[in-house]
């Protein structure tokens, strides 16, 4: 072929593809089908590409229809504890899952200097920092975790932290783009009870209001700790105490709920992880320091009560990974549930584990497991009956939700 031959085809491939690109930019169905595809983290940065894609990636419409189609958004786990000999606020870990990223790297919005974690919520990151001008003032923003936007929605001052219980999101992307925040504060407290007062940010009104039906009186046992936002309601578990609480917010009512019994067989069970994966409400019970044993429970959709999802057993586990066991009889096996999640398919639920010096993922459908990654240098593993240093996990996705 002549050199003549050669430019004269390469100049039609060119021009097929100016066609190609035209054709798409003129077909607006056609481009937003192609956007609907990608991950949320470039979809981002193409809102800079021109006024047309990012009226289009911007749309209340777009991001509710993309949620909706990418159902499987997790990518990460962070992971974050505190040892109070290190300093005084905690040391975090970006554990990729599905090879996203690289293990160990921490997202850039981890930097900030004393950053406190309140709550993650499908993509969205509530945290506090010291004020910027003046130390006893705590500032709380809300940040997208993709494209590293963040708004301040609070300041308080440093000595109200100790009434201040729960901080905690509210953010379903397949449902709607705006997010609510709420403040949970004690206002007085007894040996039985607490007075609790609750205040709700809107991100589509862009204000604050109290509940709406006041002062709430809570059993002295219901503790704000651990939030967990699910299905129109942000549930509180503690561990210790064994108690669960929700707060409604259509409904505006704060409610007690059971938890599953206390024991499999003979063996006694403490619930060690609690959270929501694909849409759902679950709790992981062990049957330690005896046993490896463990069951998978799961909220009813009307709040009814709890079933077993499933049952299984770790045992397989400690072949390969032979720290888990210690010769100890009054602590046999060490393992801690930090995390669970769904699969691509629906029956599937992998658990991750940290165990002493990594951190693993179990398959409790075809029993498999694997590595995700060492402990990272830092993290002391303790098991559930250790002192000090205990890990809490967030799970790490993305979403095209404006802040």
């Amino acid at each position: 072929m002549g050199s003549e031959t050669r430019t004269r085809a390469r100049r039609r491939s060119c021009q097929a593809t100016d066609f190609g690109a035209t054709a798409v930019a003129s077909s607006v169905d056609l481009l937003v089908e192609i956007l609907m595809r990608l991950p949320a983290k470039p979809l981002l940065r193409f809102k800079c590409v021109s006024k047309q894609w990012y009226s289009i990636i911007s749309d209340p419409q777009f991001i509710i229809n993309y949620a909706q189609r990418n159902l499987k958004p997790l990518l990460g786990l962070l992971l974050s504890g505190r040892k109070e000999q290190l300093g005084p606020y905690p040391e975090f870990s970006f554990i990729s899952i599905g090879g996203y990223g690289k293990t160990g790297r921490v997202p850039k919005f981890l930097t900030i200097p004393k950053l406190e974690i309140q709550d993650f919520c499908n993509g969205l990151m509530c945290y506090s920092k010291p004020h910027m001008d003046a130390p006893q003032f705590t500032s709380y923003y809300v940040c997208n975790s993709a494209s590293g936007q963040s708004k301040r929605i609070r300041v308080l001052e440093s000595p109200s932290s100790k009434r201040l219980m729960a901080v905690n999101l509210a953010f379903d992307p397949s449902k709607s783009p705006f997010y609510n925040v709420i403040f949970v504060s004690e206002t007085s407290g007894s040996e039985l009870n607490h007075l609790i007062k609750i205040d709700i940010y809107s991100s589509k009104t862009q204000t604050w209001r109290p509940s709406t039906k006041g002062l709430f009186i809570v059993p002295h046992d219901v503790d704000f700790g651990n939030g967990v936002y699910w299905n129109g309601a942000i549930y509180w578990y503690h561990r210790k105490k064994n108690s669960l609480a929700y707060f409604d917010f259509e409904a505006d009512c704060l409610e007690r709920l059971q938890m599953p019994l206390l024991s499999q067989g003979s063996y006694p069970m403490s619930f060690d992880y609690f959270g929501e994966s694909g849409g759902h409400l679950h709790l992981v019970g062990t049957c330690r320091p005896g046993t490896t044993l463990f069951t998978v429970f799961e909220m009813e959709k009307d709040r009814s009560g709890w079933f077993v999802k499933c049952n299984g057993d770790l045992g397989d586990l400690t072949t390969t990974f032979p720290k888990m066991v210690t010769p100890r009889l009054s602590r046999r096996y060490l393992f801690s549930p930090v995390s669970l999640f769904r699969g691509e398919k629906e029956e599937e639920l992998s658990i991750v584990l940290t165990i002493p010096g990594s951190v693993v993922q179990y398959n409790a459908k075809d029993k498999t497991s694997k590595k995700l990654c060492d402990l990272p240098k830092g993290f002391i593993f303790n098991d559930f009956m250790g002192q000090g240093f205990r890990f809490k996990s967030h799970q790490y996705m993305e979403t095209l939700a404006s802040i």
